[in-house]
This record gives C-alpha cells, structure tokens and sequence, in this order.
C-alpha cells in the first residue's frame, strides 16, 4: 500500500487527487493540505511515502519545501506538480530531490505510475 499526501492550494485540484487516491487499488490517501503550515504536521503524524506537492503554494514555494521534506529522517519521495513544467521549473524541482515533475494536465495513469516509481526508488535508496 503506497501512502500518499496531497498538497495543493487550489480546493478543486486537492480534492480530485485525493478521492483519485481514494479509490485507486494499492494507494491510501492520508489528507490533503493546503499548505506548508498545514502540511507539516500531516507528514510527521503519518510518515508518507510520497508527497504530491504543488510547485506554487500561495505563499510557499513547492521547490523549497521539496528540499525541506526529503532532509526529513524516513524522507517522502515527493512528485511535483506544476502548471508550467518548463525546463528550469524541472531542473529545480530534481535538484531539490523530486523524483518526478509533472504538468497538472499530465494523464492520471502517469502520475500514479509516477507516485509508484517515486515509491520504488525511495525504498531503493
């Protein structure tokens, strides 16, 4: 069971993603924040496997709390999401550690074969 978090401030796209989660075989949705503020004490309460992360956050920006999640003791693979996937937005996001960058209009199957190769690599690690 791959345990996943969602953080989006956008209500619409947090709300898709987790009852996405929700219903996918072999995932469990643990919450969805809004949020970093909001966010921290979701990923220390249930220890994720995998955040999917919003690159831009309100006032948080999703590269920095990238590299702020995967310096956790037991790190979360994190997959970024992004309306604009250009190549600096990328290049930060893997520099940060992401396991994956991906455009919010990328197909569902990808990113949950996204979330499972972040999954795979993160026990590898």
């Amino acid at each position: 069971m791959i345990r996943v978090l969602v953080v989006d401030d956008h209500p619409a796209m947090r709300a898709g993603l987790e009852s996405v989660l929700r219903s996918e075989p072999g995932f469990r949705c643990l919450g969805a924040a809004a949020s970093a503020d909001a966010m921290w004490p979701l990923v220390r309460r249930h220890r994720p496997d995998v955040v999917v992360l919003d690159v831009r956050l309100g006032k948080d920006d999703g590269i920095s709390l990238c590299r702020e999640l995967r310096a956790e003791p037991e790190a979360p693979a994190v997959v970024i999401l992004t309306a604009d996937a250009d190549p600096s937005t990328v290049g930060a996001a893997t520099a940060a550690g992401a396991s994956a960058t991906l455009d919010k209009a990328t197909p569902l199957d990808v990113l949950l074969d996204a979330v499972r190769v972040a999954t795979r690599t993160r026990a590898a690690a």
